[in-house]
Protein backbone atom coordinates (compact mmCIF):
# COMPACT_ATOMS: atom_id res chain seq x y z
CA UNK A 1 0.00 0.00 0.00
CA UNK A 2 0.82 3.51 -1.13
CA UNK A 3 -0.02 6.86 0.31
CA UNK A 4 1.29 9.88 -0.95
CA UNK A 5 0.05 13.44 -1.51
CA UNK A 6 1.55 15.78 -3.99
CA UNK A 7 4.49 18.13 -3.27
CA UNK A 8 2.12 20.67 -5.21
CA UNK A 9 -1.19 19.75 -4.40
CA UNK A 10 -3.81 22.03 -6.37
CA UNK A 11 -6.77 23.20 -3.95
CA UNK A 12 -9.65 21.73 -6.29
CA UNK A 13 -7.80 18.26 -6.60
CA UNK A 14 -8.02 16.94 -2.95
CA UNK A 15 -9.95 14.16 -3.78
CA UNK A 16 -8.42 10.50 -2.51
CA UNK A 17 -8.12 8.16 -5.44
CA UNK A 18 -7.52 4.26 -5.00
CA UNK A 19 -6.00 3.51 -8.42
CA UNK A 20 -6.29 -0.78 -8.65
CA UNK A 21 -4.21 -2.07 -11.86
CA UNK A 22 -2.43 -5.20 -12.11
CA UNK A 23 0.16 -4.05 -14.95
CA UNK A 24 3.03 -2.69 -13.47
CA UNK A 25 3.99 0.48 -15.36
CA UNK A 26 0.24 1.60 -15.98
CA UNK A 27 -0.20 1.62 -11.93
CA UNK A 28 3.28 3.36 -12.24
CA UNK A 29 2.22 5.78 -15.05
CA UNK A 30 -1.40 6.24 -13.57
CA UNK A 31 -0.32 7.43 -9.80
CA UNK A 32 2.65 9.28 -11.08
CA UNK A 33 0.03 11.39 -13.18
CA UNK A 34 -2.81 11.74 -10.49
CA UNK A 35 -0.12 12.94 -8.29
CA UNK A 36 0.83 15.67 -10.31
CA UNK A 37 -2.84 16.97 -10.96
CA UNK A 38 -2.65 17.28 -7.13
CA UNK A 39 -4.69 13.93 -6.11
CA UNK A 40 -4.17 11.69 -2.68
CA UNK A 41 -3.21 8.40 -4.39
CA UNK A 42 -3.78 5.01 -2.80
CA UNK A 43 -2.34 1.78 -5.03
CA UNK A 44 -2.92 -1.79 -5.01
CA UNK A 45 -2.22 -4.07 -7.31
CA UNK A 46 -5.42 -6.23 -7.79
CA UNK A 47 -8.65 -6.06 -5.71
CA UNK A 48 -7.53 -8.42 -3.17
CA UNK A 49 -4.77 -5.81 -2.12
CA UNK A 50 -7.36 -2.65 -2.31
CA UNK A 51 -9.73 -4.09 -0.38
CA UNK A 52 -6.83 -4.78 2.25
CA UNK A 53 -6.10 -1.00 1.61
CA UNK A 54 -9.54 0.39 2.42
CA UNK A 55 -10.37 -1.95 5.39
CA UNK A 56 -6.93 -1.12 7.29
CA UNK A 57 -7.53 2.15 6.43
CA UNK A 58 -11.71 2.59 7.60
CA UNK A 59 -10.94 6.33 8.58
CA UNK A 60 -9.07 7.26 5.10
CA UNK A 61 -11.53 8.95 3.03
CA UNK A 62 -11.56 6.76 -0.60
CA UNK A 63 -13.37 9.36 -2.68
CA UNK A 64 -12.87 7.37 -6.38
CA UNK A 65 -11.83 3.89 -7.00
CA UNK A 66 -9.80 3.99 -10.31
CA UNK A 67 -9.56 0.15 -11.17
CA UNK A 68 -9.00 -2.14 -14.08
CA UNK A 69 -11.84 -4.33 -15.04
CA UNK A 70 -9.80 -7.92 -15.38
CA UNK A 71 -7.17 -8.45 -12.98
CA UNK A 72 -5.88 -11.60 -11.15
CA UNK A 73 -7.71 -12.55 -7.65
CA UNK A 74 -10.42 -9.76 -7.98
CA UNK A 75 -11.61 -7.90 -10.62
CA UNK A 76 -12.34 -4.58 -10.70
CA UNK A 77 -16.29 -4.74 -10.95
CA UNK A 78 -16.57 -7.60 -8.00
CA UNK A 79 -14.18 -4.67 -5.98
CA UNK A 80 -16.46 -1.98 -6.58
CA UNK A 81 -19.68 -3.90 -5.52
CA UNK A 82 -17.94 -4.91 -2.41
CA UNK A 83 -15.81 -1.19 -1.79
CA UNK A 84 -20.00 0.87 -2.81
CA UNK A 85 -21.10 -1.51 0.38
CA UNK A 86 -18.71 -0.13 3.08
CA UNK A 87 -18.20 3.16 1.14
CA UNK A 88 -21.47 4.21 -0.42
CA UNK A 89 -20.32 7.30 -1.61
CA UNK A 90 -17.66 6.08 -3.23
CA UNK A 91 -17.50 7.41 -7.25
CA UNK A 92 -16.33 4.26 -9.83
CA UNK A 93 -14.23 5.09 -12.72
CA UNK A 94 -13.30 1.83 -14.51
CA UNK A 95 -10.93 1.42 -17.17
CA UNK A 96 -10.86 -2.12 -19.60
CA UNK A 97 -9.68 -3.20 -23.03
CA UNK A 98 -13.07 -5.14 -23.31
CA UNK A 99 -15.87 -4.12 -25.43
CA UNK A 100 -18.29 -1.83 -23.10
CA UNK A 101 -21.42 -3.25 -23.86
CA UNK A 102 -19.66 -6.40 -22.11
CA UNK A 103 -18.72 -4.30 -19.41
CA UNK A 104 -22.25 -2.95 -18.51
CA UNK A 105 -23.97 -6.60 -19.30
CA UNK A 106 -21.40 -7.73 -16.17
CA UNK A 107 -22.52 -5.09 -14.06
CA UNK A 108 -26.26 -5.30 -13.93
CA UNK A 109 -28.57 -2.11 -14.73
CA UNK A 110 -28.30 -0.86 -11.68
CA UNK A 111 -24.77 -0.65 -10.92
CA UNK A 112 -23.53 3.37 -11.05
CA UNK A 113 -19.74 3.91 -12.87
CA UNK A 114 -18.11 5.53 -15.03
CA UNK A 115 -15.92 4.01 -17.96
CA UNK A 116 -13.43 4.41 -19.60
CA UNK A 117 -12.23 2.39 -22.66
CA UNK A 118 -8.61 1.66 -22.69
CA UNK A 119 -6.78 2.98 -24.93
CA UNK A 120 -7.46 6.28 -23.71
CA UNK A 121 -5.41 9.41 -23.42
CA UNK A 122 -3.69 10.86 -20.79
CA UNK A 123 -5.76 14.33 -20.81
CA UNK A 124 -8.87 12.09 -20.88
CA UNK A 125 -8.41 10.25 -18.30
CA UNK A 126 -7.75 13.39 -16.26
CA UNK A 127 -10.58 14.81 -17.28
CA UNK A 128 -12.93 11.96 -16.36
CA UNK A 129 -11.38 11.89 -12.58
CA UNK A 130 -11.34 15.32 -12.29
CA UNK A 131 -15.34 15.12 -13.38
CA UNK A 132 -15.86 12.57 -10.59
CA UNK A 133 -14.15 14.70 -7.90
CA UNK A 134 -15.77 17.63 -8.68
CA UNK A 135 -19.20 15.40 -8.07
CA UNK A 136 -18.15 15.76 -4.22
Amino acid sequence: MTLTETDNPKKDARATVLVVEDDQPLLEFFSVLLRREGYRVLVASNGVEALEIANNNPDEPIDILLSDVAMPYMGGIKLAEILKEARPNIKVLLISALPVQEIISRCGPSFALDLLPKPFSVSGLSGKVKQLAAVG
